[in-house]
């Protein structure tokens, strides 16, 4: 895990000055209007061991287009994406672990509103899963559930497989006292006529924040999996998955200064399927003119029975 975030203000803008009888100036490039708060889910990427470059780097462009470039041990990330009005277009070479042989080379074209018509292209490199679908979302029981079903066909080395989903999704948010709690699942069943073979799952989320004291910020969520059944496809099919996440926020009080100290944070994950354990300790500076706090973050992930252990250093943002 090294995901790391960071915000740059920055702008360049070439003036052009008439003759001195026009005695005018014209701007003849600009960056877009929100360009700086694009930054705010950039990341720097560094591990001790492997990894180090820049991913979701934006373009100075309409529409928002991001550029990845991170080298790890034996391969380098390069890939550019964008979304726009709910449909994602990206390709390039992707992350497969600190330490493959090689990268993921991948094409996309999904669209997938939260309510609405679907289609999705995905063509990835030998031995990963491509697939076409089409389907559509709709919206029920007084807008508390969304039901998505969705049709199409995909492929994985010699395998072909036609198969059809069915989505169930909602959740439920309660307060009490001073902690907000949130509870939500989601029913998914897969069907590949062709093989015979059927996937269901269940996802399940709980959450809980609270703000007990002026600045303090507490959250605490839990995730987990639950499979049955099997693909035809590895790729194509989910299995059994658990995470918690903590965090702990403290904001102080705005000074007004060019440069003063805005937050400190503490997280902790825990991913108990794979056994890795991460911890980080942030420290937010407020930077006058910037439209986020930014500054580093120190981590270490904890591998399963004391393997795969190294530090981990990262940019990171919070909006104000």
């Amino acid at each position: 895990m090294q995901a790391a975030r960071t915000v740059i203000r920055a702008g360049v803008v070439l003036t052009a000055v008439a003759a001195p009888a026009a005695q005018a100036q014209s701007t003849i490039f600009h960056l877009p209007a929100n360009y700086m708060g694009r930054f705010g889910t950039s990341e720097i990427a560094y591990t001790t061991a492997t990894g180090f470059g820049v991913r979701y780097i934006p373009l100075p462009t309409d529409p928002d287009v991001r550029l990845t470039v991170v080298k790890q041990a034996n391969y380098w990330e390069i890939n550019i994406g964008s979304r726009v009005d709910d449909t994602t277009l990206a390709g390039g070479v992707y992350f497969d672990g600190y330490t493959a042989p090689e990268g993921i080379p991948r094409m996309e074209y999904t669209h997938n509103p939260a309510l609405g018509v679907q289609y999705s292209a995905l063509i990835q490199g030998d031995g990963l899963h491509s697939h076409l679908s089409g389907g559509y979302a709709f919206k029920t029981l007084g807008d508390q559930v969304r039901v998505l079903a969705v049709a199409g066909v995909a492929t994985q080395a010699n395998t072909m497989a036609p198969y059809a989903q069915a989505e169930v999704a909602g959740g439920v948010g309660k307060t009490f006292g001073v902690v907000n709690t949130y509870a939500g699942a989601t029913l998914r069943t897969s069907v590949f006529p062709a093989q015979g073979q059927v996937l269901g799952n269940v996802d399940v989320y709980l959450a809980a924040s609270s703000s007990p004291l002026p600045g303090l910020s507490l959250a605490a969520s839990h995730f987990e999996r639950y499979v049955v059944g099997s693909v035809p496809l590895p790729d194509f099919g989910m299995s059994r998955y658990e995470e918690s996440n903590l965090t702990a926020l403290y904001r102080l009080p705005a000074t007004g200064n060019l440069l003063s100290l805005g937050a400190v944070r503490a997280r902790a994950s825990r991913n108990w399927t794979a056994g890795y354990t991460y911890v980080w300790a942030d420290v937010l500076l407020d930077v006058r003119g910037l439209p986020s706090l930014l500054g580093p973050g120190v981590g270490y992930q904890f591998g399963p029975n004391g393997a795969d252990s190294r530090w981990l250093f990262t940019l990171v943002t919070l909006g104000r």
